[in-house]
């Protein structure tokens, strides 16, 4: 096989960019996307190479096409209230964390806020099913059904609700990425199938959303939910980025190494105010005392910021709360709603 890495792109990616090569009868059609070949490409010369590119020409390109997209992103996001929602990629489709995030970005997006997030599995992309059924006449309980999250939990798991594999290796017999192992591939297509059942079901009316994922964690596609797509390869300067856009706050669903990542990333950004100026919301999903009691970051938190600015730190557990609190936070919304 012989596969290259795309050139600077002209406009954000579509999901038709991504993904074209996608058929729903076709399982290993999840292996020729542009998204996967991309993805084989650039880790044909080992795992490093997604983070140190193997040759000067190949950083040259990469840097090129990742500060474009951020070009486009930006240009994309101006005037907009853009709220950000991290949290676990396997969060299963059926559990009580999937459906809230869900209900809470579609109440958002229908104030008027544009919803991202870093585009993934799980949180990621209940994400974009809540945004995409905001502006479309398939009700958000019939999509949310159309995923599965209104299958018993526990109840036998066939592949289709909890992101299925654990690690790039998983896609490639002995790490080689021109060798793909095919069980695996049609593990990562049937996942994947009911995402395309409903982009498809939502593709006349979509509410729009922004997934900004990158090839470092390519093993995990982009949802074909969000309208618009920011990948990159550089996964620093994706990740900073996606915590700076969201100027009208940050919503931490449950989750475990990578959110806890974000929380301090976006902390350290608040900290400092060095986005725009100011300190933008963080609203923690505390579902059972998540980030209260488990993971204690409430505790870090009170020690790190003073008094002013713990008052734009927000430890809720409905949507109710989520809402009020980034209503709170921003002025009206352009269109008056």
């Amino acid at each position: 096989m012989s596969w290259a890495e795309p050139e600077a792109p002209d406009a954000l990616y579509t999901t038709a960019d991504l993904f074209s090569a996608w058929h729903p009868d076709r399982p290993l059609s999840a292996a020729d996307t542009f998204d996967f070949r991309t993805y084989a490409a650039a880790r044909q010369h080992g795992k490093a190479a997604l983070r140190v590119p193997p040759a000067r020409p190949v950083a040259r390109a990469r840097a090129v096409h990742d500060g474009t997209m951020s070009w486009y992103l930006n240009e994309r996001v101006a005037g907009e209230q853009v709220v950000a929602v991290m949290g676990g990629h396997r969060m299963a489709r059926n559990s009580e964390g999937y459906r809230l995030v869900a209900d809470l970005t579609h109440r958002l997006a229908g104030v008027g806020f544009l919803l991202v997030s870093g585009g993934g599995p799980g949180a990621m992309e209940a994400t974009h099913v809540g945004a995409r059924a905001s502006g479309s006449s398939v009700t958000l309980e019939q999509a949310l059904a159309m995923m599965g999250a209104d299958r018993p939990s526990g109840d036998g798991d066939d592949g289709t609700l909890v992101f299925p594999l654990h690690a790039a290796d998983e896609l490639f017999v002995d790490g080689r990425w021109d060798r793909l192992d095919e069980a695996n591939v049609e593990r990562l297509h049937r996942w994947q199938a009911p995402a395309f059942a409903l982009a498809a079901a939502t593709a006349v009316d979509p509410g729009p959303s922004i997934g900004i994922p990158t090839w470092l964690y390519g093993h995990e596609p982009p949802t074909p939910l969000a309208t618009e797509h920011a990948k990159y390869f550089d996964n620093s300067i994706r990740e900073d980025g996606l915590l700076a856009l969201a100027t009208a706050g940050v919503v931490f669903a449950p989750g475990r190494a990578g959110t806890l990542q974000e929380i301090f990333q976006d902390a350290a950004q608040n900290y400092y105010e060095s986005v725009a100026d100011r300190f933008s919301p963080m609203v923690f999903l505390d579902v059972d005392g998540y980030w209260t009691q488990r993971f204690k970051v409430q505790s870090v938190l009170s020690e790190l910021f003073d008094t002013e600015q713990q008052e734009h730190l927000h430890w809720v557990t409905s949507v109710d709360e989520a809402v009020d609190a980034l209503l709170a936070a921003n002025p009206p919304i352009a269109d008056g709603r």
